[in-house]
């Protein structure tokens, strides 16, 4: 799987990537982007030690524990997708010492609507929804997304998808 791969390519670290596609009729997600996990302490003047999530506090911060997509890259991905008629649906990370569950950090980072798929490796893949503009906090709503496996024509293309119109390029 492409997605598992980059994701995974940073192990111990987390990895990071950028999901393009469509946005309409459903989200299709056509393509993964993988990004650069820039993360660093301070990082963005967020505080992360303030999180309403004991467990998440309690994690030496570091890249095994936190993301940050490059700015430059997206960026770079907003344009090459509004090239195609595309737009940035969300992104994907991996939690390599945890669960594919939406940490409070996750919650309060992200930066609008959109979806978010979270690789925890052996623990799985698991894609989110979050509702929302702007940041949100810790108590920012998810919504868990069912997924479905298809066939994979070519890389990029359509692989997976979810009964609520969401479709994930995991190959």
């Amino acid at each position: 799987m492409i997605l598992r791969a980059s994701l995974g390519a940073v192990s111990p670290e987390e990895g990071c990537a950028l999901l393009l596609g469509e946005s309409a009729p459903d989200l299709n997600v056509r393509f993964v982007w993988p990004c650069c996990n820039v993360w660093r302490p301070g990082f963005g003047g967020f505080n992360d030690a303030i999180t309403g999530d004991r467990d998440q506090s309690l994690v030496c911060a570091s890249r095994r524990s936190r993301f940050a997509l490059d700015p430059r890259e997206q960026i770079a991905a907003q344009r090459w997708s509004r090239q195609r008629g595309w737009r940035v649906l969300g992104s994907a990370h991996s939690h390599p010492e945890g669960q594919p569950l939406p940490s409070a950090l996750d919650r309060q980072w992200a930066a609008g609507e959109g979806v978010m798929v979270i690789d925890a490796g052996v623990a799985g893949v698991r894609a989110w929804w979050l509702q929302g503009a702007g940041p949100g906090g810790p108590d920012k709503p998810v919504s868990a997304l069912s997924l479905v496996v298809h066939s994979q024509a070519t890389v990029g293309e359509t692989v997976m998808s979810c009964p609520d119109g969401v479709f994930l390029p995991l190959q």
